[in-house]
């Protein structure tokens, strides 16, 4: 049996483009054959599911870069959020520091008032113009849009958490243009109680230690101890993952850095490099015909 773990953002799609069409053929392929799909993504359940519902997908899911698991027709299951006395420590910091931060739990996503953090928003936009063009615009408006509207809003956001203890908090998310100031947050946060990273620009994500891409797969491969595993990714959370399969590839995309510690890189995420690389390599069904060109 050969299983594929992918992430989504950077890898499995481009942000600002839409999925590969021979991403979604390969995934059908491949599980024709018997063989598993797995998408391994900081994202929550919430989002996944409706991008599966959209793009007619059903594939386990390992979301909140581990924090819990979602196994095909199955509920999603939490296994290591974070406590409250995490989201106090962290919370303080980033308050503090002036960081406009947004927590994933399992009733949406909750952030401060986004409106108190118009500068900081204006700063990432113009940094991110600066450094991505076209891409940059598309990714900026993406942010504002949602942390603007879609959100579920508090004034106090500790308070909230502190008054509904039934919400399972998966991450904490942090927004941040600059890099110097991003590097100081990371130390400033990291301890044996929160893990923290980089998963896109500009963004950093702190979980619990063991809600990890790698202890989610090792997990998840106990229940099949003779398959042959394959980690694709894009950013520095999916190093974990890369440690817990048998074959890591990054996508073409990837910072060099990425890309020096995977055993290949395959085409970049907008051009279907998933896919393609599943067609070519993995898809053994001779009745099944695709386009790789």
């Amino acid at each position: 049996m050969q299983i594929v773990f992918s992430d989504i953002d950077g890898t499995f799609q481009e942000m600002g483009h839409p999925i590969h069409e021979i991403n979604k053929e390969a995934i059908r392929c491949l599980q024709d054959q018997g063989d598993h799909f797995v998408f391994v993504t900081g994202r929550g359940f919430e989002l996944v599911q409706d991008m599966m519902a959209e793009e007619g997908l059903s594939c386990d899911v390992i979301f909140g870069n581990g924090a819990g698991l979602m196994l095909k027709g199955e509920a999603p299951v939490l296994t290591h959020t974070l406590p409250y006395k995490t989201l106090a420590q962290v919370i303080g910091i980033l308050e503090t520091e002036e960081v406009f931060y947004f927590l994933h739990t399992d009733h949406g996503i909750i952030s401060p008032q986004a409106h108190l953090y118009e500068a900081q928003f204006q700063e990432s936009r113009k940094q991110l113009l600066a450094e991505l063009g076209e891409r940059g615009q598309i990714i900026a408006d993406y942010k504002y849009e949602f942390f603007y509207n879609e959100c579920l809003h508090k004034d106090d956001v500790l308070q909230f958490m502190k008054e509904h203890p039934e919400i399972k908090v998966i991450k904490i998310e942090l927004m941040e243009a600059s890099d110097e100031k991003r590097e100081r947050l990371r130390e400033m946060i990291q301890s044996e109680t929160a893990a923290i990273f980089q998963s896109f620009v500009q963004t950093l994500e702190i979980v619990d230690p063991l809600a990890t891409k790698g202890a989610a797969i090792r997990s998840f491969l106990e229940a099949f101890p003779a398959a042959k595993s394959y980690g694709i990714g894009d950013g520095e959370n999916d190093l974990a993952m890369f440690e817990a399969v048998d074959v890591s590839l990054a996508v073409a995309n990837a910072s060099p850095a990425i890309k020096a510690v995977c055993d290949r890189t395959i085409e970049r995420a907008e051009d279907g490099g998933v896919g393609r690389f599943i067609l070519t390599e993995l898809v053994s069904r001779e009745d099944v015909v695709h386009e790789v060109d």
